[in-house]
């Protein structure tokens, strides 16, 4: 993780959000669930937490993306495009093709797009429980 959180510095995440644009958001709706039936299965079914983090990290992000019921700030959108863009790409900086290491900077992306929208993910998470109870 280390190695990854040293390539892909915040300062390239931020700039990387910057750059979302709203036309950005269709395509990684619709390329997300079938790369995520593709990799879930190395990311599950290893024995390291951190790629099964990732999984459930990226599932949390994409659930809040579609759920047309919940509004978030365009910052946040964007963050989340982000992060799951870069989990789209096979070509990253560290290549999804090595094992477990190429998913490590995707972790890292993943992790810091989670610190940074945070408080939306936690006023997301109440919004479901209480749509869960309605």
């Amino acid at each position: 993780m280390a190695l990854a959180a040293r390539v892909i510095s915040n300062k390239k995440i931020h700039s990387g959000i910057a750059g979302v644009r709203p036309e950005h958001v269709a395509p990684v709706i619709e390329l997300f669930p079938e790369r995520m039936a593709a990799v879930r299965p190395i990311l599950t079914g290893g024995r390291l937490s951190r790629l099964r983090d990732l999984a459930r990290n990226v599932t949390a992000l994409f659930e809040m993306l579609v759920d047309s019921s919940f509004s978030m700030p365009w910052r946040t959108t964007a963050a989340i495009v982000f992060a799951l863009g870069y989990f789209l790409l096979a070509t990253d900086v560290i290549p999804d093709v090595v094992p477990v290491l190429g998913f490590l900077d995707d972790a890292a992306v993943v992790a810091e797009v989670i610190y940074l929208v945070s408080g939306d993910l936690r006023r997301f998470e109440v919004h479901r429980r209480a749509a869960k109870a309605a």
